[in-house]
């Protein structure tokens, strides 16, 4: 018989392809990896992975191993959903993900103040752009932004737009100095978007390259160069200004979305009617209305 950790671990190795990768996501050191691995390829008499220095590959045994794994790990997580479907306290964890930038420049002072009304509700703040997976609970609610409609299995509405527009600093006002400056644009982005050159003048031969949307905004408050930002935290700096105040383009729309078994949930309910109230007081700031 094997044991539900081992399998948890074979499972996070073989998607990862390391056991560092793996030792990660599970919070385990990686000699706990290491042993689990091989206590699993001892009860099977098998391989499952062969080692190489740019990581672990999955054999074929290993393969049909996975598909058995992920069976066990489907059921495993159906049946947590259901219990955590049939809670009816105001009590207990609330796992809930979003987006670091929405956690830390908007919404903190809410999940403070959530905290203060449900204090029976402990509240677990997952702060990344990593696409959480809600059917496998790895969060129980999501403040996603999506660029289309969300998968059909889980629920939820949509609570606002998100805009963006082009940012200088404060000591750049004339027009004509700030299209002079140099471009700072994040490095996954490549440049910065044609309709950000509309009246802008022609995009600046030179670049900052940033790896993060908070240095990228440090870096033009402080002159820099300019950028394309979010409006929500753009406008509230005082050491910036819009270029160009109308020129506003949609980013994405945020949603808030959990799982359909989970909807029904008291402190899942509670939380979605608190948050869909705080983001309409700050609709304005999202969208980019100038108040």
């Amino acid at each position: 018989m094997f044991d539900w950790d081992n399998i948890r671990i074979f499972l996070h190795v073989a998607r990862s392809g390391s056991i560092r990768g793996a030792a990660s996501v599970l919070g385990v050191n990686h000699a706990t990896v290491l042993r689990r691995i091989a206590s699993m390829e001892e009860q099977l008499g098998a391989r499952l992975f062969e080692r190489f220095p740019t990581g672990y590959q999955i054999t074929s045994t290993g393969e049909e191993i996975l598909i058995l794994a992920e069976e066990m790990e489907a059921n495993a997580i159906a049946v947590e959903r259901q219990v955590f479907g049939r809670d009816t306290a105001l009590t207990g964890s609330l796992r809930v993900t979003l987006p670091q930038l929405l956690a830390t420049h908007l919404f903190m002072p809410d999940f403070a103040e959530f905290s203060k009304r449900y204090p029976g509700i402990d509240l677990e703040i997952i702060a990344s752009t990593d696409p959480f997976n809600l059917t496998k609970r790895h969060a129980d609610v999501a403040l996603r932004v999506a660029y289309g409609t969300p998968p059909e299995n889980l629920v939820g509405r949509k609570l606002s737009s998100i805009v963006r527009t082009v940012y200088a600093s404060q000591k750049y006002k004339e027009e004509q100095q700030v299209n002079q400056l140099p471009w700072i644009i994040k490095e996954e982005d490549g440049a910065p978007p044609a309709w950000a050159l509309t009246g802008h003048g022609p995009k600046s031969p030179k670049t900052m390259i940033v790896n993060d949307p908070l240095t990228q905004l440090l870096a033009t408050r402080e002159g820099i160069g300019r950028c394309v930002h979010f409006c929500f935290m753009g406008d509230p700096d005082p050491g910036l200004y819009r270029v160009s105040p109308d020129n506003v383009k949609h980013y994405g729309d945020l949603w808030i979305l959990t799982h359909g078994d989970l909807r029904r949930v008291p402190r899942v309910e509670a939380f979605t009617k608190f948050m869909v109230e705080a983001v309409l007081k700050k609709r304005n700031s999202l969208e980019g209305v100038l108040e």
